[in-house]
């Protein structure tokens, strides 16, 4: 009785410890795609500024951007 209690534990610290392992890879991975998603972000945000956009144009709307015809 005593021996199948501790396969028992012993059985669970294993499915444990694999799922751990499972959710380790899983968090590392997801820091890795915000790690990239974060310098896109950071390129787009520079390349926005170099393009023309300048800090008075951070207030401007789609209206403010129409075509002289309107």
């Amino acid at each position: 009785m005593f021996e199948r209690r501790i396969i028992g534990l012993e059985e669970r610290l294993a499915f444990q410890e694999n799922e751990l392992e499972k959710l380790n890879r899983v968090v590392a991975e997801q820091q890795l795609e915000l790690d990239a998603a974060g310098k896109e972000l950071r390129e787009l945000r520079a390349r926005v500024r170099t393009v023309g956009g300048t800090e008075d144009s951070e207030g401007r709307t789609l209206q403010d951007d129409r075509p002289p015809h309107y």
